[in-house]
């Protein structure tokens, strides 16, 4: 388990079965998409998914896997409507950047999610194209980032 920081009492950590009603709570599209929700249990199975949490009320989850061209990729990263802007979603991309064990990460967004393209592009993510026809008139833009790792 890692603090956000030493001023913070949040901690990031995989997720466990137990976080689930939490990750539910924190992602309403969970309860409403049979497949996001397999997703997900799925993901926390394997241990792909990383939650943000304060005591034990979930604030906000990612997930890495490697089903993008056998690259690191992000399908999934939800914050909390009550935790935005305080840099949850900035410690959860840091952590799946660090568990990125390719040389190669990428995440995407809606055309339409303007919050999301500006939390990647803080975090040192470069738009990589956009994908057509997934939400129609919604295109999904890619974002890359390189993954660096010590000498």
């Amino acid at each position: 388990m890692q603090p956000l920081s030493p001023d913070i009492t949040h901690v990031i950590r995989s997720a466990r079965a137990c976080d689930l009603a939490g990750i539910r709570f924190v992602d309403p599209l969970m309860r409403a998409d049979p497949d996001r929700a397999h997703l997900i249990q799925s993901a926390v199975s394997a241990g792909e998914c990383v939650v943000v949490v304060d005591g034990n009320e979930v604030l906000g989850f990612g997930i890495l896997n490697y089903t993008f061209f056998q690259q690191g990729f992000i399908p999934l990263l939800v914050v909390g409507m009550g935790s935005r802007r305080i840099g949850i979603g900035k410690a959860l991309l840091s952590e799946l950047e660090r568990r990125c064990v390719k040389s190669k990460l990428y995440i995407s967004a809606n055309r339409s999610n303007i919050p999301a393209q500006c939390l990647f592009e803080q975090c040192g993510f470069v738009p990589s194209g956009h994908i057509e026809n997934l939400d129609l008139g919604d295109d999904e833009l890619l974002f890359f980032k390189p993954i660096q790792r010590g000498p």
